[in-house]
């Protein structure tokens, strides 16, 4: 394959899977599965995602980032923060990013990111990147409507064809910036865009505890400052933020 590969399909079982098989076969970066439905798509931590028929923009890209492997997990914040400037940009709406890669409006998700990584004799391969952005109403479940929010909640949803165009356009942007300065390139617009830095957050996983979230470093793990004053490095788990999707 000598061209990006577009697919463009009325169903398929996860655009992650297809779009990592493509990448297999040698496509090159910026080829991109997108569907109008998934039968099987997968969230973050073996969850799974809700993908009905024309609610939502869900697809994956191929990417092939020039960095160290030290680096990768950088990616998920450079494909968080496209998406993120794309709404912004398209819509109006404030959205914002809850460490590390989930788009929230107003308190509710309105998108999730999963990132498969490929790892070759060189470093790294490829890196396919999984978008699920809620467009209209019927994107999610009503029994996750405490919890998750649509851009048609807000506002009259605007063509998805447009938002996949800055989007793209902004992940291209964002991930040239991360080859060329690593975490430097990408810092100050995170932050920008986050709502976990200063939030009282609860974490969950290998370690337990609540504080307050102050920074990222430059691998992009969370640094939270615990109720005994401790600084503590969070590099994986569920992180809820209070005041955001049912943290109260």
């Amino acid at each position: 394959m000598g061209r990006e590969e577009a697919l463009v399909l009325a169903e398929t079982a996860s655009t992650n899977t297809l779009l990592k098989q493509l990448a297999l076969a040698g496509a090159p970066a910026g080829s991109l599965c997108l569907c109008e439905t998934q039968t099987a798509g997968k969230g973050r931590l073996g969850r799974s995602w809700h993908s009905p028929a024309g609610q939502g923009l869900w697809l994956s890209v191929l990417l092939r980032p020039r960095i160290k492997p030290e680096v990768a997990p950088l990616v998920t914040l450079c494909v968080a923060m496209a998406m993120a400037q794309a709404v912004r940009k398209v819509t109006g709406l404030d959205a914002q990013i809850k460490w590390p890669n989930d788009l929230v409006l107003r308190g509710k998700k309105l998108c999730g990111v999963l990132l498969e990584i490929g790892f070759g004799p060189q470093g790294i391969d490829y890196i396919v990147a999984g978008t699920g952005l809620n467009v209209r109403k019927g994107a999610y479940p009503a029994d996750l409507a405490h919890q998750a929010t649509s851009i048609e909640d807000h506002i009259s949803p605007p063509p998805r064809r447009e938002l996949l165009v800055h989007y793209l356009a902004a992940l291209e942007e964002i991930t040239d910036r991360l080859e060329e300065s690593d975490f430097a390139g990408i810092a100050g617009d995170y932050r920008v865009h986050s709502c976990t830095l200063g939030s009282q957050v609860k974490v969950s996983g290998s370690m337990e505890f609540t504080g307050t979230a102050e920074d990222i470093d430059e691998t992009g793990a969370l640094l939270v400052r615990d109720e005994c004053g401790e600084l503590r490095r969070v590099l994986a788990g569920d992180v809820s933020v209070r005041g955001v999707m049912g943290y109260v």
